[in-house]
């Protein structure tokens, strides 16, 4: 077994790779096939490479096999054949009990325990592991950080006592407790509203950005793969890759007709969802604190020649925004005014951010940063700008895609009806590099067993 990582001991982080921030572990599944004894395995002989410090989506119609491979993957579900190498290592030949201690799991609605407090919740898997009390306790207040939640507020309240995008930060924070290389996910932001999704996926992302661990994700939302996903994997019935590709290459050049329709209309405007925030230019902003003078900072508004200062907490977080008219009525800067206004992070996408200005019928939004602090102004014309220059330009050349495919027949015929004769199930199709020169992918896949 590995042992590059006194943290994990079991799979480890990925030796092959040159890069330090890389806390991830390549996944690769060996001719995988889940058979429940009906007309046609749910997964049939997948081939498959995740490579370490990524994040992979899994998309697919229902009944395709996504989340039984992402359970194969932990074990949850046994495979019927095949291998799956993690870091070097087979798993399928683990202890699965000891094997998932080592993998970090989050589902639907958190799973908290509800009678544990938060910081219990997030102690269960070191605890297994035997950390010391001192190690849980530091390293549960340094997860609750992580995904903004004060320590000191959160460590104590019970599921019951958190919102439904609290309970799914603890359990994302209970997956990294024992900083496990893999991170797997089954559609954990499906149950919550359509704004605490957007921020739950903000998140994620920020997370990720700090631990690059391997993410795999299942999602039924093709929006939310193209937002979090440096890969996506498009699965067809039989858990057959139909595409294997960056989010831009799948919308520029998707690999066949079942990829089309799957994507839909609109791909143009997708687009928006591959660009962030924090890679356009902020608008700087009055800003205000609370106790100021408020005929100081209606008199900075003035002068800007803008109609809202954003009031500032002490962590320099925002707590609202104000015209001189409001500000006035008062002697002092209060410390709390309508929480009432466009709120996006900067790791948010272009199409987050028009959303979030449509829906306050506002041309302005607050962006923050890491912890929540403010940073700036995000306006409707400077969206309108990045749609420009994304619609003018061409794909840019994407890393070769990882493996993946299913054996036998090709991307042409694995949607077919009438894939079913000697000929066409031995047959080696096209690729998304032969369709589309420009994204230098590999992909075979099938439509029959072998």
């Amino acid at each position: 077994m590995s042992e590059n990582n006194s943290a994990n001991p079991i799979l480890g982080t990925d030796s092959a790779t040159d890069d330090p921030s890389i806390t991830g572990a390549t996944i690769i599944l060996e001719e995988v096939t889940k058979d429940y004894g009906g007309a046609q395995p749910a997964v049939d002989h997948l081939t498959l490479e995740i490579p370490a410090g990524q994040t992979v989506m899994f998309v697919g119609p229902s009944g395709c096999g996504k989340t039984t491979t992402l359970k194969m993957i932990n074990r949850l579900i046994e495979p019927t054949s095949g291998r799956i190498v993690i870091n070097g290592d087979d798993v399928t030949q683990m202890n699965g009990d000891k094997l998932r201690r080592h993998i970090g799991y989050v589902i639907q609605a958190g799973g908290l325990l509800p009678h544990m407090t938060v910081a219990e919740n997030i102690a269960i898997v070191p605890k297994l592991l035997g950390w010391d009390k001192k190690r849980i306790s530091e390293r549960v207040d340094e997860l609750l950080d992580l995904v903004s939640l004060e320590p000191s507020e959160y460590r104590s309240r019970y599921p019951k006592e958190l919102s439904g995008g609290q309970q799914q930060r603890v359990g994302v924070a209970r997956a990294l407790a024992a900083d496990p290389p893999v991170l797997l996910m089954d559609e954990p932001f499906g149950a919550v509203d359509p704004i605490t999704r957007q921020r739950l996926q903000d998140e994620l992302i920020h997370i990720q950005s700090e631990l690059h661990k391997t993410v795999v994700f299942v999602t039924h939302d093709f929006d939310e793969a193209i937002k979090l996903g440096d890969w996506i994997v498009i699965f067809n019935v039989g858990g057959q890759i139909m595409q294997y590709d960056t989010p831009d290459q799948i919308l520029a050049n998707p690999a066949n007709e079942f990829v089309e329709d799957f994507i839909g209309s609109g791909a143009g405007l997708r687009q928006l969802g591959l660009a962030r925030v924090s890679a356009v230019q902020l608008k700087e902003a009055v800003r205000a604190r609370p106790g100021e003078d408020t005929r100081e900072v209606a008199k900075r508004i003035r002068d800007a020649k803008v109609r809202h200062a954003v009031v500032l907490d002490l962590k320099e977080r925002p707590v609202g925004w104000v015209t001189p008219k409001q500000l006035l009525r008062t002697d002092r800067v209060k410390t709390k005014y309508s929480d009432e206004f466009p709120l996006v992070g900067a790791s948010s996408s272009l199409d987050d951010a028009l959303d979030a200005m449509l829906v306050a019928g506002s041309t302005e939004a607050l962006v923050h940063g890491k912890r929540g602090r403010f940073l700036g102004l995000i306006t409707v014309n400077t969206v309108i700008r990045a749609m420009e220059e994304i619609s003018s330009k061409n794909p840019e050349d994407t890393p070769d895609a990882p493996m993946g495919h299913n054996a036998g027949a090709s991307t042409e015929d694995a949607d077919s009806e009438d894939a079913d004769s000697e000929d066409e199930s031995q047959a080696s199709g096209s690729s998304p590099a032969a369709e589309a020169p420009e994204a230098d992918a590999t992909l075979e896949n099938s439509g029959e067993s072998v």
